[in-house]
This record gives C-alpha cells, structure tokens and sequence, in this order.
C-alpha cells in the first residue's frame, strides 16, 4: 500500500525520491539491521542516548577516532551522522545487498573526487529511521528547512496518549516522525504541512521505515481535515512569538502567540468525543497577569477537559537570545533589539513556555487544571496522561471531604527518597524525604511519616475514611481533624497520579 499525498505535484517538492518505496524500505531494513535506529549510534559515538546532533559538527575529530574500526555501522555513521566522504568500497559493503547506485537514485548519495558524501542526515529515534536537512547555526538555514527529532519533539511525544485508536492527526508534521510514532497505534494518521519539502521527506521516511497507514496533507493547520474528527490530534506548531516570518518550522506567521491560540481554539472542532489533542505552546504574558490568564481565555468555550502545563518564563530579552544566538553579531544585536520592542508593543512582559492537553467532552463546560513541567527528563507513559484526566473527573465530581474519604485508592508507580544522617554510630532517617512518580511526567513533592504511612495504608479495601479513623485512633490525635488532614493530603496525590481508585 503506497503512501498518499494529495496535491502531489507540489508535495513532492524536495530532494528525496519517493516513488520506489520499496527500494526505500528495504535500505530501512538495512540500516536497521546495522543497529542504525537504536542506541548503537550513540554508544559508537560515545554520547548520551538523546543528545541529539547539535553537538556533532564541534567533535568529528573525536568522534572519527572512535569509529576508526571498518564496520558497517561506522560507515554508515560517518556517513550519514558525520557526513564526511566515505570510501566507495566501504560504502558498498555497508548497504548491500543494495547497490551504491540504488542510493544515489533515491537523492541520499552522491560521488565526488574525495569519496561518496551524504546530501542529507539520518537520525534514528524510538526504534525508526528519519531523513532531516542538516543543521549548522554557523551556516544559513533555508525557510522551508526540515528539522529533526530535537527536544521540542521529544516533548510532544512523551505527552500524547498512547492508546489504541482508529484515528491520528499530526499537524504540522515536519519530517513526519510523530505521525510514524503515532502509526504504530493508530488504524490511520494524517499529517499535514504547509511546507512541501517537509512532506516529500514525510513520504520518504515513511517508506523508510515500511509504515503504509499514513497519509500526508498540504495546507494550513487544519484546512486540509475540513468536518474530519480524530481521536488523537498531535501538534507541535511554530510557536515562536517573532516579528518576522522567516522559518516555516519556527515563525507562525500570526501576530503575536495567535498561532497557537488559533491551534488551541480549531483542535476541539477536530475531536472525536473523549479525543485528546496535545499542542506545543508559546504565549505572551501580561504585566501582573498569572501564567495561565491567556490560554484559560484561549479554552473558555472550547467544550474540552483542559491540562495547562508550563515549563517555565522567559523575559523578551532572554526570548530573543535564545532564538537569534549567531555569530552575525551585527544581526544577533538587531534581534535583542527588534524582538523585545516587538514584545512590549504586544503587552508582553513575559512569554509562557509550555503545553495544553484538551479532552473532548459529551457535553458541558470540562475543567481546567493547570501545573508546572516537573524537573527531569520526561518519558513516554502510556497511561500517565488518561491517569491524571481521570483523577481529575474524580476530584471534580468528590467536592466535599466525605466524597473523597469514601473512596478506595491504591499507589500507583512511584519511589520514596529518603536522607540517611549518620548519628552516634547509626543511621538516622533526616526530616526530608520525598516522592517521585517513576515515569511519564515525573512528578514529585516532599512528604512527612504521615503521609508515607498513608500511602502504604493504602491497599484497595479500605476507604480513605476507614484508614483515617484507624490512624487517628492509633495516634490519640482529633478524628475530624485527621479526616480533613487526610482528605487534603489524598486529593493532592491522587491529583498528581500518586493514588489511583481501586478497582
């Protein structure tokens, strides 16, 4: 089954050929069984599994003496991670039984008087191979460039829901990786762009990587799933709040954050009842304004369960050094100084960084939640996201103390972190000890010998009510106030996906 694009004419738009997929799904299939889509290409190179490639153009030197053995996975490293010139022989050995010319046919190769060279990168991430235009903040960016797999992806990815679903939609797709992650549990996934070279990489990798149930849309946001409805809708947008519009991959081409406002506010249209969407977010900030003032405006009629979370604040100065860092410092000093006017002339004091997950409801008006990115790393959690939703529906619908002490709840994945103090000879356990959720959003928060005893209480046959009595009892402590002490602590756990309901 081929991969569909509509509009081919200008989808096709790009570098890569796409109309063998089967030539290109079987130098997938070599790659991978060179060990090129895991994490054989960090250990090899002697870097951290998710560093990413930023680093890659400062240390070829070193990474070339740790690849100094002839095998096939270094070839293929140097080639395609690297990009130096490779001998032809090595290069043959390293994708047979395809031949050289097989490569070149497909756009990734070419031969020159120094060896064969890569035209493009090849990045492996969560098990597939993705082609992506090379990045070098001391070279020119083209606007229609094709990122790779970079922290911002990573991000979105380890937000989505991960169940089974009939329905993907992936807007604004790139170079396609989160459709493909997608595919694998999705019947069908739509990703549309606007950029046409981003979808013939989209194609390519598809085939790369044997995926048939994709299909590719160009248009704007939206427009090209005109009265469709998807049960997952995954974007991660051009978010950056800028006064120009010079990358399609990062400039939304709206005034001020009114891309992803405009995101956020079309997504629930889009959505299948009980559908989650999850979109990348950048948003200006009002003097004395909290944080989450401008998305809860964004979500007020949207008919959706919302979560905001934000990863943190950027003053304008700070904002604008992070996106136009150059060694032009005649256009590095321009930006500090056109990007912050731009800013107060928008009334914004500050910009929000972060995400909104949105559930379709049935009916009704749906919550709004709001919390910090935890520290750490996150990691992909399949049960995380429809976890802290369903505590959620709980909590609204036990308003009073009673509701929730009526309850029964068990833990959930987590760890206790606890300080050891050597006193007199022996190990004192010291006053801090703290949570942590194991996966996903790793949440986490300081805990007393109260709260560590009620967790374990916590077996799935006792009502939070019943433990609470039997703690006050055991204690001589007030029995209301225990209940309410309780009732405060249990609501905060359950709230972060510390508790669960008992079945």
């Amino acid at each position: 089954m081929a991969i569909t694009v509509l509009r081919p004419a200008s989808s096709d738009a790009g570098p890569l050929e796409t109309s063998d997929p089967p030539l290109t799904a079987e130098l997938g299939r070599v790659l991978v069984s060179h060990g090129f889509a895991g994490d054989a290409v960090p250990a090899a190179l002697g870097t951290p599994p998710a560093s990413g490639n930023a680093h890659i153009r400062d240390d070829v030197p070193l990474y070339l003496r740790r690849l100094a053995e002839p095998t096939p996975l270094h070839t293929l490293i140097k080639l395609f991670v690297l990009l130096q010139p490779v001998d032809d022989a090595a290069v043959r050995d390293a994708l047979a039984p395809l031949s050289l010319e097989h490569i070149e046919r497909l756009g990734l190769l070419a031969r020159g008087p120094e060896g064969v060279t890569a035209s493009l990168r090849l990045s492996g991430c969560a098990g597939l191979v993705l082609a992506h235009d090379t990045y070098d903040r001391r070279a020119s960016v083209s606007r229609d460039h094709v990122l790779d797999v970079n922290p911002t992806t990573r991000t979105l990815a380890a937000l989505l829901v991960r169940r089974r679903v009939r329905s993907t939609l992936d807007v604004g797709t790139g170079c396609g990786v989160l459709a493909l992650m997608t595919a694998r549990h999705s019947e069908r996934v739509v990703g549309v762009d606007t950029n046409p070279r981003a979808l013939n990489f989209a194609r390519f990798n598809a085939a790369l990587n044997d995926v048939h149930n994709v299909e590719f849309r160009e248009g704007s946001l939206f427009d090209p799933v005109e009265g469709e409805r998807f049960d997952l809708i995954a974007c991660n947008p051009p978010y950056v709040i800028s006064p120009e519009s010079r990358y399609i991959f990062r400039d939304g081409n709206r005034r001020g954050h009114g891309f992803c406002e405009e995101v956020v506010r079309r997504a629930p249209q889009h959505l299948e009842e009980g559908g989650y969407a999850t979109v990348l977010c950048n948003w200006g900030i009002a003097a004395g304004e909290d944080w989450s003032a401008p998305l809860r405006r964004w979500v007020s009629s949207s008919g959706c369960d919302t979560w905001m979370l934000c990863n943190g604040t950027q003053d304008p100065l700070t904002y604008a050094a992070t996106w136009n860092s150059s060694p032009d410092r005649a256009a590095y000093e321009r930006a500090l100084e056109s990007w912050p006017a731009y800013h107060r002339e928008l009334g914004f004091e500050k910009i929000g960084l972060g995400a909104v997950i949105l559930r379709r409801r049935a009916e009704g008006t749906g919550w709004v939640r709001t919390d910090r990115f935890p520290d750490g790393s996150l990691e992909p959690d399949e049960s995380l996201i429809p976890r802290i939703f369903d505590a959620q529906d709980l909590l609204s619908q036990a308003h009073t103390d009673d509701a929730l002490l009526a309850r029964a709840f068990v833990p959930a994945g987590h760890r206790l972190e606890q300080t050891l103090t050597l006193r007199d000879g022996r190990y004192v356990a010291g006053n801090g000890s703290q949570i942590a959720l194991d996966g996903g959003l790793k949440f986490r928060g300081d805990v007393d010998p109260y709260t560590i005893h009620l967790l374990t209480c916590c077996d799935g046959r006792r009502t939070l009510g019943d433990i609470s009595a039997d703690l006050a009892a055991k204690t001589a402590t007030d029995h209301d106030a225990t209940r309410r002490a309780t009732a405060a602590i249990c609501r905060r756990l359950v709230s972060l996906g510390f508790l669960v309901p008992a079945q």
